[in-house]
């Protein structure tokens, strides 16, 4: 009897160790969350080809002038030309984007890994181009045809490997409609305002817009971030800059503008670190539970010969390629360590940088939501080549963090926020490291411009197809009836 007692009992003790992996916690799978911000480009100009995403509407075109009946087709900008889109304002003559619907631009690949200049991507270009909804407007609010290009799996290789091997975001949303500050103040704290200031930059006690300096570095931003929650529950945390100095503000470093670091400047002393430092945590087993990086001037040191001089933010003129291996590099870290069994990795994109994206944004409250962004979740959890459709914005980082760790949300934002959990599958088997190479270079070739046809050529040729396959089927019936 004894025996039979013993052996059921152990029995017992083996099942449960067994089944002890599908009965984990959620919060128990992952220890650490990493936030990777990178900048300016949308869901479209990322992924709009990729397959089984939510991408480029078959046929889509869009506006380009009152004055010139056109068609702009898809084409591939070289990896190495320069792509940058500035243009605050309409056309000459235009008042009202009404006027510009007889003209069409339609979605071209970009040949070149940077478009050498930057888009236009303020609060009321933003709005412009978002046109009530209809999503027609980006490339009148632009002055460019250049808002229309993408990149495909030939110039952002391995950010398409992780969309393959782990999870691909196609319903995530930048915050606010318009640029990088705000939307980085969304990224900290899921909120952008109040502030009490009569500025142009500020609406309705939200702040919308960039800040230049001097304004920028007296800010004293009152409301709470998420690292000041976490300072507040004993959770580890680091704020990662590539800046030289991490300390000092910029619109994409928001941390130092705040009045509680303001006020306790140990806190950032002790949080926020050089970029360099990441590396070394992982490597001295100190990474913190949570982390965010924000790109700058360091480089991994086998940043391609070509990237010399170029910011790894993807930032436009910035290459898109330099940006990857610099993104890779940062993955390949945690993969290659003990970290990665229980490390989430969320890529993101600080807004749509004045490119093209075809779905309109959801309207939660007067700030947005904006336009969508890229976003990849990887983790040994994350599901296996999964295209996630569930809503999401930069305040569903934070209710993701709050969940895993077990925090209060604070803000409307983060409270209406999804969690993210739906990109996760905690029973699985833990996926393998995906290790990439960190110094693709993508193929350049002689610049091209869009292949542009008026209206009334594309008429002539479509006439011409038709009567061509006319006088075919005239042939073939003649012959047949002799």
């Amino acid at each position: 009897m004894i025996k039979k007692t013993l052996a059921i009992m152990l029995s017992l003790i083996l099942l449960l160790f067994i089944i002890q992996p599908s009965l984990a916690q959620q919060r128990g799978r992952i220890d650490h969350i990493i936030f990777i911000i990178q900048e300016n480009h949308s869901f479209d100009n990322y992924f709009g080809t990729y397959p089984g995403a939510n991408g480029f509407p078959a046929g889509i075109a869009l506006p380009v002038s009152p004055k010139q009946d056109e068609w702009v087709f898809p084409f591939h900008l070289d990896i190495d030309q320069n792509v940058m889109l500035v243009g605050d304002e309409l056309p000459p003559g235009i008042s009202d984007p009404e006027q510009l619907e007889g003209n069409v631009s339609q979605p071209f690949h970009l040949s070149s890994e940077s478009l050498g200049r930057d888009l236009s991507h303020s609060w009321q270009v933003a709005h412009l181009a978002y046109d009530n909804g209809k999503m027609d407007g980006f490339v009148y609010a632009e002055g460019s045809i250049l808002t229309m290009g993408y990149y495909d799996r030939s110039d952002i290789p391995n950010y398409w490997s992780y969309a393959d091997n782990f999870v691909l975001a196609d319903n995530f949303f930048s915050s606010l409609m318009g640029p990088s500050f705000p939307n980085h103040l969304y990224i900290a704290s899921g909120n952008n305002g109040p502030v009490d200031i009569n500025a142009s930059w500020v609406y309705e006690k939200g702040i919308i817009n960039n800040v230049g300096d001097p304004t920028l570095s007296t800010l004293d931003l009152s409301w709470s971030t998420l690292a000041e929650q976490l300072s507040e529950a004993n959770i580890s945390w680091k704020w990662y800059d590539g800046n030289t100095n991490p300390l000092k503000p910029t619109i994409w470093n928001v941390l130092p503008l705040f009045d509680y670091f303001r006020k306790n400047p140990s806190e950032l002393k002790d949080h926020v670190f050089n970029t360099a430092s990441f590396i070394s945590d992982i490597k001295n087993g100190s990474l913190p539970a949570v982390s965010w990086i924000i790109p700058g001037s360091w480089v991994p040191p086998d940043y391609p010969q070509v990237c010399k001089g170029i910011s790894p933010s993807e930032h436009p003129p910035a290459r898109s390629d330099c940006g990857m291996d610099y993104v890779t590099y940062l993955v390949n870290q945690v993969m290659q360590s003990n970290y990665w069994w229980s490390t989430a990795i969320i890529i993101t994109w600080d807004d749509y940088g004045g490119f093209y994206d075809h779905v309109p944004p959801p309207q939660v409250d007067i700030y947005g939501l904006g336009f969508r962004v890229p976003t990849l979740i990887i983790s040994p959890y994350a599901k296996h080549h999964y295209i996630d459709h569930t809503l999401y914005e930069f305040a569903s980082f934070i209710k993701f963090v709050d969940v895993i760790f077990g925090l209060n949300p604070i803000y409307p934002r983060v409270i209406q926020s999804n969690d993210m959990l739906n990109a996760f599958n905690f029973s699985q088997e833990p996926l393998a490291p995906l290790i990439l190479p960190d110094n693709f270079v993508g193929p350049s070739s002689n610049v091209q411009s869009p292949t542009t046809y008026p209206v009334h050529l594309l008429n002539i040729g479509i006439l011409i197809l038709i009567i061509s396959i006319i006088t075919i089927l005239i042939a073939i019936f003649v012959r047949k009836h002799k």
